[in-house]
């Protein structure tokens, strides 16, 4: 009987001392897991921080990059406007109001009168920043690079009183809806080179309903300006804007050789928009 006795003693040792370490290694494993799944918790916590930090960075227009003890800052011009031309300006320079309603005729006026002095030297950039830039119509120079920010919105003023006469095409002879002088575009320039119309899809918007509802009521006295023309000029580039809601043509260069048109948007309704084509070209145009 005593045999017996501790024979079973001794196997029930034995099976009390398995399942201790089965459950040990059962903890074992338990804190491996817990702690990847602490140690991969921490890793993203890090990575999400410093995407947080970068973004806010990057929207406060500071990107600050680190390495080898030594840190690289980028102003926020650099980063929201390219620079393509030697000099570069913002409309705000010359008393530019982004509020819609401001009159900028002459801020951009100054703007290009200054850039028409750098021809020699490679010409100039004129950036438009965020901000609805209410405007009469004004001309373009040689050698200017017009940029549009992607929050920045050119408005033509709809009051045709703002919009000189010039002389009837001559590919017509005579106004297009009046006989006699037309009304000028938004945006015009002739007898230039090396011209650049470009952006982050910012948009040249000439606010034409009140254009078409006065040509439908026949109230007009002239011809509608279109929104952009150039005429009898070279090396004309225009590219990632959009053009909306014309007055009459959206597009038109006339008589213009080297033209390149890419990556535009044309906004015009269908209906009740009379006349709002959206490219007339002349000879010589790459689209």
């Amino acid at each position: 009987m005593v045999e017996e006795n501790t024979t079973t003693t001794s196997t029930t040792k034995h099976d009390w001392f398995e399942t201790q370490a089965v459950l040990d290694l059962k903890r074992w494993f338990q804190a491996i897991i817990s702690s990847h799944k602490t140690l991969f918790t921490l890793l993203w916590l890090a990575a999400f921080t410093s995407a947080f930090l970068w973004q806010r960075d990057a929207v406060s227009g500071l990107v600050v990059l680190h390495g080898g003890g030594e840190s690289l800052k980028k102003s926020e011009s650099s980063l929201l406007y390219p620079k393509l031309r030697p000099a570069g300006f913002s409309l705000v320079d010359f008393g530019g109001v982004g509020d819609g309603v401001t009159m900028n005729t002459k801020a951009f006026e100054r703007a290009v009168s200054e850039i028409s002095k750098l021809g020699e030297k490679g010409g100039g950039q004129l950036n438009v920043p965020p901000g609805r830039w209410l405007t009469a119509p004004f001309n373009l120079t040689s050698h200017i690079t017009l940029f549009l920010h992607q929050d920045a919105v050119i408005l033509g003023v709809q009051d045709e009183k703002y919009w000189p006469l010039v002389p009837a095409l001559p590919s017509y002879g005579y106004g297009r809806e009046h006989p006699g002088p037309r009304y000028t575009s938004l945006i015009h320039g002739q007898n230039l080179t090396d011209v650049v119309i470009t952006g982050h899809n910012g948009t040249i918007n000439g606010q034409g309903q009140t254009w078409w509802t006065k040509y439908l009521q026949k109230v007009l006295n002239h011809t509608r300006g279109p929104l952009v023309q150039i005429l009898w000029s070279s090396d004309i580039l225009i590219t990632n804007i959009t053009l909306r809601d014309s007055p009459f043509w959206t597009l038109h260069p006339y008589d213009c050789k080297n033209v390149t048109i890419k990556n535009l948007t044309i906004l015009a309704p269908v209906y009740r928009a009379p006349n709002t084509d959206g490219i007339d070209p002349g000879k010589y145009l790459l689209l």
